[in-house]
């Protein structure tokens, strides 16, 4: 039985998928004009870069929480 991933573990791998998407919409939408996948633009990528950002941001917030009670104990 596998045990249960922490939130840390689910910030992390949300922020590499949202990455990898990123950068396959980059890619995608990055070659030759004609072929730019119709429901993938700029935006999504943007979008999912945010997301990625977002969850950076709060995986920064629990490090900082962390170092917080690990002085504080």
């Amino acid at each position: 039985m596998s045990k249960p991933i922490s939130k840390r573990e689910l910030l992390e791998m949300q922020i590499k998928t949202y990455e990898f998407y990123a950068g396959l919409i980059d890619r995608a939408i990055g070659g030759a004009q004609s072929s730019i996948m119709p429901k993938w633009d700029e935006q999504r990528a943007l979008e999912y870069k945010q997301l990625a950002e977002e969850l950076r941001a709060q995986l920064a917030q629990m490090d900082e929480q962390e170092a917080a009670g690990t002085q504080a104990g």
